[in-house]
C-alpha cells in the first residue's frame, strides 16, 4: 500500500497488481472543482482500490472521497461547509458495448490512454457531489407576514361570479 495519490496512475497494471492507493490532495489542485467553491484550502482524503471483480469480469476499482466543501447557499447567500463522504464502485473497459449488462449502480470508464490523471478523476467525482442548487438546512426564506396574510385575506373576499350575465341567457 501506497501512502501518497500519484498524479498519474496506469489502472490496468493498478488492477494486475492489486494496489491500493491512500493519500490527502489540496482542493487548489482540483481545477473545475475550484471554480464552484468558496474556499479551496482544504484537503481531500482520498482512498482507490484496484482489483479485478470475478463476478462481473471486469477490471475493477472502488474510490472514497471524504472532504468538506465551502459552497454559496442559494437561499441565503451566505458561504456554508458541505461535507462529502462518498464511494464510488466502478469497472474499465475499452469499449462501452461490452457494459451494456451492468448493473447501473457500477460507475463505467472507458480507457482511452495508458494512464490517467488520479486529480482530474478526483475532480469530476467530487463535482458530481456537488448539488445543484446548495442550500444550508438551517438557513430561512426571508418574507413578510403581510404577504401571505393579504393574499389570505384576498381569498376569503367575495367575488363576483364572470358567468352571472349569462344566467339571463340561459331562460
Amino acid at each position: 500500500m501506497l501512502d501518497k495519490l500519484p498524479e498519474f496512475i496506469d489502472p490496468i497494471n493498478s488492477v494486475n497488481h492489486n494496489k491500493q492507493f491512500v493519500g490527502r490532495v489540496n482542493q487548489s489542485r482540483l481545477k473545475r472543482l475550484v471554480e464552484v467553491i468558496g474556499s479551496s484550502d482544504r484537503e481531500v482524503r482520498v482512498e482507490l482500490n484496484f482489483y479485478y471483480d470475478k463476478a462481473l469480469k471486469f477490471p475493477a476499482f472502488i474510490m472514497k472521497l471524504e472532504t468538506v466543501l465551502e459552497l454559496q447557499c442559494q437561499r441565503s447567500l451566505e458561504m456554508f461547509d458541505f461535507p462529502v463522504v462518498s464511494e464510488i464502485k466502478g469497472v474499465f473497459t475499452e469499449s462501452l458495448a461490452l457494459v451494456k449488462d451492468l448493473p447501473a449502480e457500477i460507475e463505467v470508464f472507458e480507457l482511452t490512454e495508458g494512464k490517467m490523471s488520479s486529480f482530474d478523476w478526483v475532480d469530476e467525482e467530487l463535482l458530481l457531489s456537488v448539488p445543484l442548487s446548495p442550500v444550508k438546512e438551517s438557513s430561512l426564506m426571508p418574507y413578510k407576514n403581510d404577504v401571505v396574510s393579504d393574499s389570505a385575506e384576498d381569498d376569503r373576499t367575495e367575488k363576483p361570479n364572470p358567468f352571472a350575465a349569462l344566467q339571463g341567457l340561459k331562460e
